[in-house]
């Protein structure tokens, strides 16, 4: 049976629920959704939605970082966002983030995310030793 283990990131924002950063099972790598905040404070970053997308992407490296994996390990994403006016400035940090090729991903509206993020992403990705 493949093995399983579930941790919390000291580099990432702690979780505001009963969940864990990265769930792992065998060659594959859960990140539960990213927003923009800060791990030192748990703070939003300023400035909306860019810096909020930008931070999340951070976040999300760092928790792939301490599992050994990166972003060119991430084999799909999922990003969801508040503001339909923000799907420009995502698709282009989306672009300048993830190396080629890029993950498959899915993204959609959302009416609203935790405590008024602008957005939130989430990833499956493998282990560099799996490919």
């Amino acid at each position: 049976m493949p093995e399983t283990k579930a941790l919390i990131s000291k580099d990432a924002p702690e979780p505001r629920g009963p969940y864990p950063h990265v769930r792992i099972e065998g060659d594959l790598v859960w990140v539960t959704g990213q927003i923009g905040r800060v791990p030192d404070t748990g703070d939003f970053v300023e400035g909306g939605f860019e810096p909020e997308f930008r931070q999340a992407i951070t976040n999300l490296e760092r928790i792939l970082s301490e599992v050994g994996a990166s972003l060119a390990d991430v084999v799909h994403t999922c990003v969801q966002f508040v503001e339909e006016d923000d799907l420009d400035a995502m698709n282009r940090i989306y672009g300048e983030r993830f190396p080629i090729p890029r993950p498959a991903r899915t993204s959609f509206g959302a009416a609203f995310l935790w405590k008024g993020a602008k957005v939130q992403i989430d990833a499956v990705a493998r282990f560099p030793h799996a490919r």
